[in-house]
């Protein structure tokens, strides 16, 4: 230890730091859709440890400023998930994730079983969710409602928002695990602003993936039958507005009349 120079105890010493601080970032940013130990979720988000793509520094870089959509594979199976941009991650945060990525280079963690058939979803916590999503039950930290932006299933005459994708599909595209991770390490720019310091708690997580899993077999509300829905509601208004006009000026004709009458029987 004598022989070793000071400069090269002051480089161990940070890169372990860096490491440190990779870690944290990593399960900051990156942990609810990859896994606590990078192994991912198989079939939609893939594992980061032992990926040679994930110590690709300029990959990685790449991947977090404009985001990654499947299908990719990764050691012989296929990921369907998405990725949206990370904007809010600094490139220096990015670099020190991908040192604490390549350290996991040969620690691969063992892969996580393959989603075994969810089964049915309490009637009751669905219904919790549901409530949630439409916004009939306030979630506990302040955040929008899921359906501001989105549909899923069916949720009666108006349908639900049509800002964001239709979720209809999204317990057979993610599965429970999928969706418990992008619902508890919020990524997607417009929901991440909606939610910045309104986090969803677990147990409205739980009861909105039991919901999801309720419509993934539901006919969706198509953005067609919404436009439809608002056409016919435009035009009832538009009836009804006709029909109040067309009495007030009739009755107010029919007093102008009758003044005139009785001016000239004067």
């Amino acid at each position: 230890m004598k022989g070793i120079p000071l400069i090269l105890w002051a480089g161990v010493l940070w890169g372990l730091a860096w490491a440190q601080d990779g870690q944290a970032l990593y399960q900051s940013h990156c942990a609810g859709c990859h896994g606590p130990t990078a192994q991912g979720i198989p079939g939609v988000f893939p594992p980061l440890a032992a990926n040679p793509r994930a110590a690709d520094e300029a990959h990685v870089l790449k991947v977090i400023r404009e985001g990654l959509s499947g299908p990719l594979e990764v050691a012989g199976q296929a990921y369907n998930g998405t990725m949206p941009a990370m904007p809010q991650v600094s490139e220096a945060d990015a670099k020190a994730i991908v040192a604490y990525l390549k350290g996991l280079g040969g620690k691969a963690s063992p892969p996580a079983a393959s989603p075994q058939p969810t089964p049915a979803a309490s009637p009751e916590l669905a219904a919790q969710g549901r409530a949630l999503f439409s916004g009939q039950t306030r979630l506990q930290n302040g955040g929008a409602p899921c359906m501001a932006c989105h549909t899923a299933g069916n949720l009666g005459p108006m349908g639900g928002g049509s800002l964001g994708r239709n979720l209809t599909d999204l317990h057979t595209r993610l599965g429970a695990a999928g969706i418990q991770g992008v619902l508890s390490n919020i990524a997607f720019p417009v929901m991440r602003e909606s939610y910045q310091g309104k986090p969803l708690t677990p147990e409205e997580i739980s009861a909105l993936t039991a919901f999801f899993a309720q419509t993934a077999g539901q006919p969706a509300n198509t953005n067609q039958s919404d436009m439809w829905r608002m056409a016919l509601a435009g035009l009832v208004g538009v009836v009804v507005l006709f029909v109040l006009t067309y009495t007030f000026w009739s009755n107010r004709r029919v007093g102008l009349a009758e003044r005139i009458r009785s001016r000239r029987s004067a």
